[in-house]
C-alpha cells in the first residue's frame, strides 16, 4: 500500500512520515513480525433482509431507529457531507469516475466535523462516552460501495472502507483513529487497526475473490460493538458482492477486537496498548491506492443496530 495522501486543511490524511512516539510506524501494507490474534465471532450470521437502500443494494443489518444515515446524491458534487477532495467525473451509465493515484472520499454525519468540538483525545474519556465529537459519530456502521477498477500499477493495494475516528493527518495523531476493510485489487481480504495515525496492526490475509481490474465488485465494510466476557468489543465483518447485482453478498472476513490485537493506545491515554476502538468518530471514508481510474456507485454509510 503506498503511503498515506498529502494532508488537506479539513479531511486529509497525513503523510505517515513520523510516528507520535518518534518512532517509524510500520507502513500501512507491511506485515509485522506478530500476527494479530483472530478471534472468529461466535455469533449468529444475520441472514440477509429483504429490506433494500435506495439504490436497491441490500442492507445486511437492520438500521438503527433515528441513526445517522447517508447515501451517495444523485449528484455527489453538491454534497456537502460528501468531499472527494479529488474532481469526480460523471459516467453515462450514471456512476462516478476518479481519476486518482491516492484517494480518500470523506462523509461526515450530519454534525459535520469541527475540530473544536473534540475537547479531548484521551482514550479512557473517549471509550467511556463512546464517541470523539458527539453522539451522532459514525460508530455501529454498514458502509456499502460498488467500484470498477479499470487502472492500477500495484495489484497488491487495495480498498478501504474505515471509520472510527475523524481526520488522519501528522498534527493531530490521535484524532486518526480507524478500523480499515481492505479489498485488494488481487482479490485478497483483511482489516486493519489504527489506533492513531499512523500505528497500524494488520490480520492475517484471506482469499476472497477473483481479481479485480475490469469489473465491478461491491464491498461492505461492518464494524459494531459487542460484548466479550463482559467487556466491550468490536466485531468487523467484510462482506463482497463479487457479482454486481446488489443482493448476492458473501461474507469473507469475521473476527472480534477484544482487547488483545496490537495498538500502541497508551500513546493517547489508552488504559492498556490493545484497548478495541469502541468509540464513533465524525468521518467515514472511501479510500484507495495505486489505481489512477476508478468508477464508483451506490456507496452508503448507516448506523446500524449494536
Amino acid at each position: 500500500m503506498q503511503d498515506p495522501a498529502p494532508e488537506s486543511p479539513t479531511t486529509g490524511e497525513g503523510s505517515g512520515a513520523g510516528s507520535k512516539g518518534g518512532l517509524p510506524a510500520p507502513a500501512p501494507g507491511s506485515t509485522p513480525g506478530v500476527s494479530a490474534p483472530e478471534v472468529e465471532s461466535t455469533e449468529p450470521t444475520p441472514s440477509p433482509a429483504e429490506e433494500k437502500d435506495v439504490f436497491g443494494v441490500t442492507m445486511l443489518y437492520p438500521s438503527k431507529e433515528g441513526g445517522e444515515s447517508w447515501f451517495m446524491a444523485e449528484d455527489p458534487t453538491k454534497d456537502a457531507r460528501f468531499d472527494p477532495q479529488t474532481k469526480i467525473t460523471l459516467n453515462t451509465d450514471g456512476s462516478w469516475k476518479m481519476k486518482s493515484n491516492q484517494v480518500r472520499m470523506s462523509v461526515f454525519t450530519s454534525a459535520s466535523l469541527k475540530a473544536f468540538q473534540i475537547p479531548t483525545y484521551d482514550r479512557e474519556v473517549l471509550a467511556e462516552q463512546g464517541y470523539m465529537q458527539s453522539p451522532s459519530d459514525w460508530k455501529n456502521v454498514e458502509m456499502t460501495g460498488y467500484v470498477k477498477l479499470n487502472a492500477v500499477s500495484d495489484v497488491k493495494d487495495n480498498f478501504d472502507w474505515y471509520a472510527r475516528g475523524g481526520r488522519h493527518s501528522d498534527s493531530v495523531p490521535c484524532e486518526g483513529s480507524s478500523y480499515k476493510g481492505a479489498l485488494h485489487y488481487d482479490g485478497r481480504v483483511r482489516w486493519q487497526k489504527e489506533t492513531w495515525h499512523v500505528s497500524y496492526e494488520q490480520a492475517p490475509y484471506k482469499p476472497a475473490v477473483s481479481a479485480l481490474k475490469g469489473r465491478w465488485v461491491g464491498l461492505k465494510a461492518i464494524i459494531r460493538n459487542v460484548e466479550v466476557d463482559g467487556a466491550e468489543a468490536v466485531r468487523l465483518e467484510l462482506w463482497v458482492d463479487d457479482s454486481a447485482d446488489k443482493v448476492s453478498w458473501k461474507k469473507v472476513y469475521d473476527m472480534v477486537d477484544a482487547g488483545d490485537w496490537g495498538g500502541d493506545a497508551s500513546e493517547c491515554d489508552g488504559l492498556t496498548d490493545a484497548m478495541p476502538i469502541t468509540w464513533g468518530g465524525p468521518i467515514a471514508v472511501f479510500r484507495w491506492d495505486s489505481a489512477k481510474d476508478v468508477d464508483f456507485k451506490w456507496m452508503s454509510v448507516r448506523e446500524i443496530q449494536p
